[in-house]
């Protein structure tokens, strides 16, 4: 009983202060591979909202009802670990509503004005009833039994949770009552699940897969419980064979775990999920450093193009411009082949008139020369 004050006043604490109640959003069911099928399909069961307790009898005023049986609440290791994952993992679940009572190792009293009779489920939730600071829990008070209970059984204890705490929960009208042998030596498998069904418990359907799983649908809880099969070697007396970490290998190689069918995910413990949301974090931050780096890189890349491609238009321009002048002294040679041709052509005109005068002159001396010789007289040429 000592530890169900320490769950009590330690992680209910801030969940009992009023929450606004999230939607939840509608997703997909996923089912994993070799998921168990649910039991035949009958309609669930309806729950009528409690009617308030008749009046005190004056006589029952004075019944007080003890919060503590003396009885040790787990007697291994194991026994303790697997209930308090089982309590926080549905704690967790159940976080954001005011309306499930979930407790551990709280005693139930089951019949109003005695409290000579009562049981302490290893942990138990009841929908529709208001999370409460409670010191126990009387059935009368509100106003009914709870809807599903857990028996982590030691080996010492598990044939008494099987027999008359079995009996105890069917005439409770417990809807459903689970039976968890953290040792595997009484019973196979070693999650049995039993539903009430017109007064008597009937088995839950459940499979064992190849990996040891045993898996089995909760009606009431909507969920898929699954007992894993590995853990380390392990006897109550000696322990896990690695003490420096039994705890952590315990809960993370072999428990009960709650696997929702509509997210496609198991509950988590806050821890799991406060690593989860840090884990996410951290490959979030990775991605964004990846792309961060990658649009650097592609930002250098384009600057570096950038510049690639000025100094290629710069190139293009200076090959431009020398083109330019090329063509330039190109038409001034031209220019100036064509007046040297000119003048070339000019000068020659020039040489070809003196020439003709030079002949005509010649000419002109050959026949004064000739006229003399032959005593003609010729007519004096005027030039």
């Amino acid at each position: 009983m000592h530890l169900n004050c320490w769950v009590r006043y330690s992680e209910r604490r801030e969940r009992r202060r009023s929450v606004r109640r999230v939607p939840i959003k509608k997703v997909q069911q996923s089912v994993p591979t070799g998921a168990v099928a649910p039991p035949p399909v009958r309609p669930p069961p309806v729950w009528v909202p409690p009617r308030p307790a008749p009046p005190l009898d004056p006589a029952e005023e004075l019944v007080e009802y003890p919060s503590d049986d003396d009885v040790p609440m787990a007697t291994s290791i194991k026994h303790a670990l697997w209930m308090v994952a089982c309590y926080r993992a549905l704690d967790h679940w159940c976080a954001r509503r005011t309306d499930v009572y979930l407790a551990i190792d709280l005693l139930v009293y089951y019949e109003r004005g005695n409290n000579s009779v009562s049981v302490a489920p290893d942990v138990f939730v009841s929908f529709g009833v208001p999370m409460l600071d409670l010191m126990s829990y009387k059935v009368w008070a509100a106003g009914k039994p709870p809807d599903a209970v857990w028996e982590f059984g030691p080996p010492s204890s598990v044939k008494g949770d099987a027999g008359e705490k079995k009996e105890t929960y069917r005439r409770m009208g417990v809807r459903e009552y689970w039976l968890v042998d953290p040792y595997g030596e009484h019973h196979d498998p070693r999650l049995q699940g039993f539903e009430l069904v017109d007064g008597e418990y009937v088995n839950l359907p459940w499979e064992k897969r190849l990996d040891g799983t045993v898996a089995v649908w909760s009606p009431v809880l909507q969920l898929e419980q699954h007992l894993t099969e590995g853990w380390p070697p392990w006897t109550p007396e000696i322990g896990p064979v690695d003490a420096n970490s039994q705890s952590g290998q315990i809960l993370t190689e072999g428990r009960l775990r709650f696997w929702d069918r509509q997210t496609g995910k198991y509950l988590e413990l806050p821890e799991e999920e406060l690593e989860r949301l840090r884990s996410e974090a951290e490959s979030r931050a990775a991605r964004d450093a990846r792309a961060r780096a990658g649009a650097d890189r592609a930002r250098a890349e384009a600057e570096a193009q950038i510049a690639r491609d000025a100094r290629a238009r710069a190139e293009a321009e200076a090959q431009i411009a020398r083109d330019a002048r090329a063509r330039a002294e190109a038409e001034a040679q031209i220019a100036r082949d064509v007046r040297a041709r000119a003048e070339a052509e000019a000068r020659a005109a020039r040489d070809a008139r003196a020439r003709a005068a030079e002949m005509r002159k010649t000419k002109a001396l050959e026949a004064r020369i000739a006229e003399l010789q032959a005593g003609t007289r010729v007519p004096r040429d005027p030039d």
